[in-house]
């Protein structure tokens, strides 16, 4: 093999992770620079002006790093021979990346150098990137140290965070609503102190009341362009995906979740299905919107999510969300036809009708009829059929009776009070075990055995405080419908004719179960 090197041209990259590094004297630019530039002229290598550089930027968003991509431009446009670097980690800490970075250079016959372990650069005359195997053992070497080097600090990160999340602290970014206020200490040292920015919070309790209310997040969004609602983010607009993420949001109930959701959507789903749960605590920041408000809309956005009653909010049909295909069971879609008499005589005039079609042949889904029935007889007959439901003597007799329910004196207890106090228990419990492990009183054996169950019981109390809370929230607003039927039946062509359209169709969501129509038949079934 030829080591002898001919004349090279040198091309310097330098790179630091934040703005704090570059002003660092060990790790900034201009100490890189000169740590480079001194080797080139030891070796006699030309140096190719001006060099490349990467300011705050992490090493794995390789799209944003501009010195980066414009270091590869050139080197397709064979500017230079030879990259150098002061270690192969400012190319990229992660294995992959780095690989990635140093097979676009080799596809160009580029070599790369490193301060930290030097190789000899072949004679750009003479090199074959398919003959350097050399290179590929220290480069892969190298490759691997960096890689644990990666995620040596990216354990140290998370760490410091969980320690912060633990405390009740916010680790990360403030979500809209909130700003952060630094202040320096008698001791120098940033103090970081999260306050509620009171005009976007006002913003934020405004959604989650519009959500309880009935409006769709995309209802929400497009209600906020037309006001001119200050957007989440400069020079953007409002978006369903904007409102879902603050109505999904626990930061603004007060509590503080961290480690529970990745970067990579496959990461989190599998974390999320092997019980990856991370931090969820109470917070020390101050909450926008009240708990119960929030798990009331958690609720809400359950129900719409299962029964698909979401997609259907922004149509102009009273029972999109609501209507079957008697036929095949699929929901069904409000369309709007234009009957153009006017082609077969000119003395006949053109009339637009509305009607409810299968939602299944619409999509190509399934073979179906595709007409299920005109919108004004399925939505007349339904109305007609509650209002005589509403009447009904047996209807009034069970609204009265559960609205004029008197208020217990002694309050029982409740299988959701029981679950928590049992839950308040095991962390007590854990610190039993550990002081009788420690005293000897228990084998290592008995206490892995023990800790163990007490985190299972641990598990599955969780999880039935969840679904009991989800009833007891469901019975909450169970009560505050029936004040809504009541009114109905009281009068109910007084009830109905004042609301609006959106009104109307939550209303009808709230009674109706479900309605099936098609073949000149209509079903109608009442929520219990």
């Amino acid at each position: 093999m030829d080591t002898t090197t001919g004349h090279i041209r040198a091309a310097i990259y330098t790179r630091v992770s934040t703005q704090e590094q570059a002003k660092e004297n060990k790790t900034s630019l201009p100490e890189q620079l000169a740590a480079c530039k001194k080797v080139c002229i030891e070796k006699g290598w030309e140096i190719i002006e001006p060099s490349y550089e990467d300011a705050g930027i992490s090493g794995h968003l390789l799209e944003e790093r501009l010195g980066l991509q414009k270091m590869l431009a050139d080197a397709k446009a064979m500017k230079f021979d030879l990259v150098v670097v002061k270690d192969f980690d400012r190319l990229a800490r992660s294995k992959t990346k780095a690989s990635q970075i140093r097979d676009a250079l080799k596809k160009q016959f580029v070599q790369t150098y490193s301060l930290g372990t030097p190789i000899e650069p072949r004679d750009p005359k003479k090199y074959d990137p398919m003959d350097d195997d050399l290179g590929l053992v220290v480069e892969g070497v190298s490759d691997f140290m960096n890689e644990i080097e990666r995620n040596k600090i990216r354990r140290r990160m998370m760490l410091a965070k969980n320690a912060i999340a633990t405390s009740g602290k916010i680790p990360n970014q403030v979500p809209f609503g909130y700003k952060v206020i630094r202040t320096l200490d008698e001791h120098g040292k940033i103090s970081r102190e999260i306050v509620v920015d009171e005009e976007k919070a006002e913003i934020v309790r405004r959604i989650f009341q519009m959500s309880e209310a009935g409006s769709g997040k995309r209802t929400i969004a497009l209600q906020f362009n037309q006001d001119g609602v200050i957007p989440p983010r400069k020079g953007s607009s409002w978006s369903s995906q904007a409102i879902s993420y603050i109505l999904r949001n626990k930061t603004y109930a007060g509590y503080v979740r961290w480690g529970w959701r990745h970067a990579d959507y496959e990461i989190s789903k599998q974390k999320k299905l092997r019980g990856h749960e991370g931090i969820e605590k109470r917070g020390n920041h101050t909450a926008i919107v009240d708990e119960k408000l929030f798990d009331r809309v958690q609720i809400e956005l359950k129900k719409r999510r299962n029964s698909y009653r979401g997609r259907a909010q922004m149509s102009r049909g009273l029972l999109t969300g609501i209507a079957k295909c008697i036929r095949c069971g699929y929901g069904v879609t409000y369309c709007r036809r234009r009957i153009k008499n006017s082609k077969r005589n000119p003395n006949w005039k053109d009339i637009e009708t509305a009607e409810y079609r299968c939602g299944g042949t619409m999509y190509g889904k399934i073979k179906c009829s595709q007409r299920v029935m005109s919108a004004s007889k399925l939505e007349e007959s339904v109305i007609s059929q509650l209002k005589n439901y509403l009447n009904s003597p047996a209807m009034k007799k069970m609204i009265s009776e559960e609205t004029s329910k008197p208020l217990g004196t002694k309050a029982k207890i409740s299988p959701l009070s029981r679950l928590e106090e049992e839950l308040n228990k095991i962390p007590q419990m854990k610190l039993k075990q550990q002081e009788a492990f420690e005293r000897g009183f228990i084998t290592i054996e008995d206490y892995g055995e023990i800790i163990g169950r007490l985190k299972n019981r641990e598990k599955d109390l969780r999880a039935d405080i969840a679904k009991y809370s989800e009833s007891e929230e469901s019975k909450e607003s169970s009560k505050i419908d029936k004040q809504e039927i009541w009114k109905a039946i009281k009068d109910f062509d007084g009830f109905w004719k004042p609301l609006d359209f959106l009104g109307k169709k939550q209303f009808l969501r709230k009674v109706l179960d479900k309605v099936v129509a098609g073949n000149n038949r209509i079903e109608v079934y009442f929520s219990e």
